[in-house]
């Protein structure tokens, strides 16, 4: 891993994917040791709904912190959650068993998000990213999503991220029209708790962009804008994918030994200086040793 020194001069807002402690006073510490501007950590166990219970004192200390070293904090909610009940038994519509298990979902967004917002400044983003769900009638799905989060009792100033998927099977949120959907779905006054996450694997599996040029990016992100508007894209996942364009296929790569930017780093820059453009914070997904290419290819800027 290269040095925090080295990082710390990082003209991009990039951080990576982190361990985490158990509390988030050194989960954040770590992530600026390395010299992040931002992080991304799972507040528990990512296949259990469970999440790890903060004290104030981690709380208050992280507070602390986050005043000497602006960082911008995101957690990953559980991998397994389907806001919209299951593939065989849909939310909201008389299986009370199964809205017993949503309702239980919802509890425990609630803290996450409860918990993140304490980090939330007028220049630090914060946020929870989830993987909306999978429904076989897409419509259906993603308009009970939308009645799912508008049952999340928000408080502050923490968004919850709409992932967008790779296009695999029955999973929904595979294109910016079905996260407008979803987004439209939303209660008014819920919207400002509301963002969007990008992930360049997802995106490059759907195969509606090559992200390998500079004007594909431009279009995605004149897409975006019109359909869903660039104050919701809060937060970029920013990797490089193992399976070709097009695979509908979630593999994920370290920068540059992946089909999307393997052959040069032409349009990554471009992506990531649109990034800092729009003030958007960027999440490395991999194992963070992209830093170490990104801290190489940050002289190639014009």
């Amino acid at each position: 891993m290269t040095s925090a020194n080295e990082i710390y001069t990082m003209y991009w807002k990039v951080g990576a994917h982190t361990g985490f402690s158990k509390k988030i006073y050194p989960t954040i510490k770590e992530a600026i040791n390395y010299g992040m501007y931002s992080c991304q950590f799972f507040m528990g166990n990512p296949k259990s709904y469970d999440r790890q219970k903060i004290s104030h004192e981690d709380i208050n200390t992280t507070k602390s912190l986050l005043k000497r070293f602006p960082m911008n904090v995101f957690t990953h909610f559980p991998y397994i959650a389907n806001l919209n009940g299951s593939v065989k038994s849909l939310a909201w519509s008389g299986d009370t068993e199964r809205d017993a298990k949503v309702s239980h979902v919802i509890k425990s967004l609630e803290y996450e998000l409860s918990i993140v917002s304490n980090f939330s400044t007028p220049t630090n983003r914060t946020g929870v990213v989830i993987h909306p769900g999978c429904y076989p009638d897409r419509d259906v799905g993603l308009d009970t999503i939308a009645k799912t989060i508008n049952m999340i009792n928000f408080k502050g100033d923490a968004k919850l991220l709409l992932e967008n998927c790779a296009g695999e099977g029955r999973k929904l949120c595979r294109d910016f029209p079905e996260i407008a959907r979803i987004i439209n779905g939303v209660d008014n006054e819920k919207k400002k708790n509301i963002g969007v996450c990008v992930d360049t694997a997802h995106i490059w599996g759907v195969g509606d962009y090559d992200l390998r040029k500079c004007s594909e990016i431009d279009r995605m992100f004149a897409e975006f804008e019109e359909h869903i508007g660039l104050e919701y894209f809060t937060l970029l996942h920013l990797n490089d994918s193992k399976v070709d364009i097009g695979s509908k296929t979630d593999r994920h790569a370290c920068l540059g030994t992946g089909y999307i930017w393997s052959g040069g780093f032409e349009s990554l820059i471009h992506l990531l200086n649109k990034c800092t453009e729009y003030d958007i914070p960027m999440i490395l997904e991999t194992h963070g040793l992209d830093m170490i290419t990104l801290s190489q290819i940050q002289p190639m800027i014009k």
